[in-house]
């Protein structure tokens, strides 16, 4: 996908949808047995930890009688975000070029829009876990059964601020049983899971932001709510089932998490390919080929 274009309508459309995950399922044996032979256990286990070291984080950031605190002094909301929003943290102190942008968004952006957004995301977050099924969420046939596309509309993010990327990780961070995690690493890992295919698409790899002028390339930032969380879940439908018959059953609280510590495995299996990928402007001007 080449930056400024949207995606085509065909990732979208059944047919399409089916020969993603047709790739994807010639694949993940590979990917599969490659992260059997790397403690996946240890792996699983040390996923569940680090994510009880954020929730509570997220919890309380969440937290609408929180929100509701700062109904009275909404600008005191931006200071309270950069520091007890992990992810938000992250991002605003990352040295990433890529992240330069964000940065001077959230800048100009007020404390007023980021609790609007903020409420209207633990709003919806309350009213999807709790009208959750685990039998019928796994047995979604296509995107819009997940019920996800709401998190794509303006009022529960922020232009250049809080995407899905963001909202993900606040959403899972209190309901990984409910909510997939979004992270670069999971883009890039149905980047390499789709074998880098482009099926069909004028713009190349729905998974890929292009940056032609600037001459390197990020995981799509921009990937809809509904599409992710459909190849997320059906990623854990197998995993799920090979590590079963391996280590025991899965606990359906830990379901993405989980999947987040397989995809982080594919996409690190493919560290060298995403550097060579992502390599910054700087970098590639100063590459002989380059000149």
């Amino acid at each position: 996908m080449i930056r400024g274009n949207d995606l085509e309508e065909q990732v979208h459309e059944p047919e399409h949808i089916h020969q993603v995950l047709e790739a994807i399922a010639g694949t993940l044996p590979h990917y599969l047995n490659d992260f059997a032979r790397h403690q996946p256990k240890a792996t699983l286990r040390t996923a569940v930890e680090h994510w009880h070291n954020e929730q509570e984080a997220y919890r309380d950031y969440l937290d609408l009688e929180v929100l509701d605190e700062f109904e009275y002094d909404a600008a005191a909301f931006k200071s309270h975000t950069a520091s007890a929003c992990p992810i938000i943290r992250r991002c605003l102190n990352s040295p990433s070029e890529v992240m330069v942008e964000y940065q001077r968004s959230f800048r100009l952006t007020s404390g007023r829009t980021l609790l609007d957004a903020v409420r209207s995301i633990s709003d919806f977050a309350r009213s999807y876990a709790s009208h959750f099924d685990d039998r019928l969420h796994e047995a979604a046939a296509e995107p819009a059964d997940l019920g996800l596309e709401p998190l794509n509309e303006g009022e529960l993010g922020v232009g250049g601020v809080i995407g899905y990327g963001v909202q993900s990780c606040m959403l899972h961070g209190v309901y990984p049983r409910e909510f997939a995690l979004r992270t670069q690493d999971a883009v890039w890992a149905l980047y390499f899971l789709s074998e880098r295919q482009d099926f069909g698409l004028a713009d190349g790899s729905e998974f890929l932001m292009v940056y032609p002028d600037r001459g390197f390339c990020e995981q799509n930032y921009f990937y809809p709510a509904q599409l992710f969380g459909f190849y997320a879940l059906k990623v854990f439908l197998v995993l799920r089932e090979f590590c079963g018959a391996k280590y025991g059953k899965f606990d359906d609280r830990y379901r993405y998490i989980y999947l987040n510590a397989f995809l982080g495995h594919v996409a690190e299996m493919h560290r060298t390919d995403i550097n060579a990928l992502r390599q910054t402007s700087e970098y590639v001007e100063n590459q002989p080929w380059w000149r």
